[in-house]
């Protein structure tokens, strides 16, 4: 069976435990008679207790106007447990495996009912999950892979937005992390070629310049787990649609890549160099032919033309990087003496605009295309060093002056004082 037919399947099991669209009638307990948090709140097994605590905290549902019946049913008004537990209304317990997603797709897949609570809200969620390997693989029976719950939590749970949600951009890796890091629990699973699943993505993602990015800078657009494989539709990346991944964010770089001749050849793209979890930040270092050159793993010897244009993409890129430098701290020491140099600042600027421009263009593999962008850099930096070495030229020319007019007031002056004590000495 085909992987499209494989998904139809998984689609009709859901579509056979989930009524989608069948219209959801809530729970309509009397106010001050709903038992069940009372009860399990004076339960002396946490395991019991604890649920009515969660939900007694910042919950969604709870704000929303639902109570523990609308999800396990049962008559939330009876005050002996048999009959708050009587199967007659339909009690269930606690979900587990496909009942989990039954029962929130009870809700979140009908349009009509969420558009009464939350009208920006997706409804697709349950199939869109029923299309990854979570959802393929618990229609399979395997009960150890994630639900709606594992992610979100059952009770206590929070908005998306919530910054203590298990699902909040910078909780996201330690949520996938619960399951995903433990050697216990990824016990059996293995890759496509039959190696066992790692369990060190999250720690090598903490390496990570995107890591770096989301929990030190704050930037809470910077990539965590969901951002490549997919939240519902949760699946790693195939090998060929790595590229694409890393393109979603990274468009330019991957637009170059595209047009190179490593396009044909590397199997998995950018992850070739970069790596997948443990993306550093990249560094001119990464090019050339060097100790810790990323071109070295594939390139080396004098006839090598990949070794050839590597090192000189590379020279390039530092001829115009230490001629920015050198021109940057001239143009500084003449600023720094009171000398407008703003038009020299934005030309720099320019100039540092065609490093970054070049360090792109790597991508494309073309040294050609690499060194017209330098050489147009460097005419930049050069004309501004011009400009730096006449400001340096008017700053010697202002301090003569100034040495030549100190030297005349103090003559004069000499020349004062001496005429005042000769007339003294007259009268």
């Amino acid at each position: 069976m085909d992987s499209k037919a494989r998904t139809v399947g998984v689609l009709v099991a859901f579509l056979g435990v989930c009524p989608f669209g069948a219209g959801v009638a809530l729970a309509q307990t009397p106010a001050g008679r709903d038992t069940c948090v009372s009860c399990h709140a004076g339960l002396p097994e946490s395991r019991l207790a604890r649920p009515a605590e969660l939900f007694a905290q910042p919950d969604i549902h709870r704000e929303s106007g639902f109570a523990c019946a609308d999800c396990h049913r049962g008559d939330p008004g009876a005050t002996e447990k048999s009959r708050a537990h009587d199967g007659a209304h339909g009690f269930r317990g606690k979900p587990m495996g496909l009942a989990v997603i039954t029962a929130c797709a009870r809700c979140h897949s009908d349009a009509e009912l969420m558009r009464r609570f939350a009208p920006r809200q997706r409804v697709d969620q349950a199939l869109e999950y029923a299309t990854s390997v979570h959802g393929k693989r618990l229609a399979a029976g395997d009960t150890k892979v994630a639900t709606c719950a594992s992610c979100h939590g059952a009770h206590g749970v929070r908005r998306v937005k919530d910054s203590k949600s298990p699902v909040f951009p910078t909780n996201v890796g330690g949520t996938c992390a619960s399951c995903h890091a433990s050697d216990e629990h990824m016990r059996g699973y293995t890759l496509p070629g039959g190696a066992p699943l790692p369990v060190n993505q999250f720690s090598e993602y903490q390496k990570s310049v995107h890591y770096a990015a989301l929990m030190k800078a704050d930037d809470l657009s910077a990539p965590s787990c969901n951002a490549c494989h997919g939240n519902h539709g949760a699946a790693p990346p195939g090998v060929g649609s790595v590229a694409n991944v890393c393109g979603t964010c990274h468009a330019v770089f991957a637009q170059k890549f595209e047009t190179s001749v490593h396009a044909q050849i590397f199997d998995k793209g950018c992850v070739e160099c970069h790596g997948n979890h443990a993306v550093l930040k990249p560094s001119d270092e990464m090019l050339g032919t060097g100790a810790h050159a990323i071109c070295a793993t594939c390139h080396g010897g004098p006839d090598d033309k990949g070794a050839v244009a590597a090192e000189a993409m590379r020279g390039d890129i530092d001829r115009l990087k230490g001629a920015i430098d050198a021109t940057g701290t001239l143009v500084a020491r003449v600023k720094n003496a009171g000398i407008e140099v703003s038009t020299q600042e934005l030309a720099l600027a320019e100039a540092r605009s065609h490093l970054t421009l070049a360090r792109a263009e790597i991508h494309a593999s073309d040294a050609a295309r690499v060194d017209a962008i330098i050489q147009d850099g460097l005419k930049i930096v050069t004309t501004t060093d011009t400009a730096g070495q006449r400001g340096l030229r008017e700053l010697k020319y202002r301090r003569t002056g100034l040495v030549i007019s100190l030297g005349v007031i103090l003559l004069v002056v000499v020349t004062l004082a001496l005429k005042i004590r000769q007339l003294d000495r007259r009268g």
